[in-house]
C-alpha cells in the first residue's frame, strides 16, 4: 500500500510542476527588448511624444490594443522591422492645425494592453528611457 501512495505522490508532484511550467511559458508570449519615449515638433505647429516598445519575440495569437504613459492611454500600431516588431503610441499634446487632442488623464500606470487568446492583459511598462526631441521642418 505504501508503494501505491509513492507512485501517487510522484504523479501529483510531475502534474503539479508540469502546470506550473505551462503557466510560466504562457506569461512569455513576447520579450521587450526596449522601451523609450521621444518628443517631437514639427515646426511650432504640432508637438507630441511618441512612446516606442521594442519587441524581440512575439506569439502570433497577441493583439496589441493600447498604451498607457503618464495616466493618458492612446491606441497603439504596429509594424515590423525586421525580425522585430514595433509598437508605437503617439501622444499629440498640440497645437494642432490638423485636429483638436484632448485626453483624460488616470491614475493607471505606464502599461500596454493586449489580449491573448481571447483573455485581457496587462503588462506594465518599466525602465522608460527618455530621447532626445526630434525637431522636424
Amino acid at each position: 500500500m505504501s508503494k501505491l501512495k509513492v507512485f501517487l505522490l510522484l504523479i501529483l508532484v510531475f502534474t503539479i510542476t508540469g502546470c506550473v511550467s505551462v503557466s510560466k511559458n504562457m506569461h512569455e508570449i513576447f520579450h521587450v527588448n526596449d522601451i523609450y519615449y521621444q518628443s517631437w515638433m514639427v515646426q511650432d505647429t504640432e508637438k507630441g511624444t511618441d512612446i516606442i516598445i521594442d519587441l524581440i519575440v512575439l506569439d502570433d495569437n497577441v493583439e496589441f490594443k493600447t498604451l498607457v504613459f503618464r495616466g493618458i492611454e492612446v491606441d497603439v500600431s504596429e509594424y515590423q522591422e525586421g525580425r522585430r516588431t514595433i509598437l508605437k503610441g503617439v501622444i499629440n499634446t498640440g497645437p494642432s492645425l490638423i485636429e483638436s487632442y484632448e485626453y483624460e488623464t488616470n491614475k493607471t500606470d505606464d502599461m500596454v494592453n493586449y489580449s491573448y487568446n481571447g483573455r485581457d492583459f496587462s503588462y506594465p511598462l518599466v525602465n522608460i528611457q527618455r530621447r532626445s526631441t526630434r525637431f522636424i521642418n
